[in-house]
């Protein structure tokens, strides 16, 4: 049990550092004003996040010692990029049948 929340935990940060980190790029760029500079804070909070997703599960910075277990995370990962492919894979059969119905 204390692996699958190790792995969840892991997950979990690393997901959110990338998807704030792609989320303020995407906003950085296309938005103007007070959204760019939120683009901007999303950025470097989507840094951090990955930061401390590499703290904490490879020795990157000798100050932190790791807690997530390296060959769980990459197995956590794998089955991540599994599900993302098999529902892009998904969506793309659903479109091309809608489109061509």
């Amino acid at each position: 049990m204390a692996e699958l929340l190790e792995v969840f935990g892991a997950i979990l940060i690393f997901a959110f550092g990338l998807f704030t980190l792609l989320a303020g790029l995407f906003t950085a760029y296309f938005g103007a004003g007070k959204s760019r500079a939120i683009g901007f804070t999303l950025t470097v909070l989507g840094i951090l996040g990955l930061v401390a997703f590499g703290s904490l599960t490879w020795n990157v910075v000798s100050l932190i010692q790791p807690v997530f277990a390296p060959a769980d995370v990459v197995v956590g990962l794998v089955g991540v990029l599994g599900a993302a492919v098999g529902a892009v894979i998904a969506l793309i059969v659903f479109l091309v049948s809608i489109m061509k119905a």
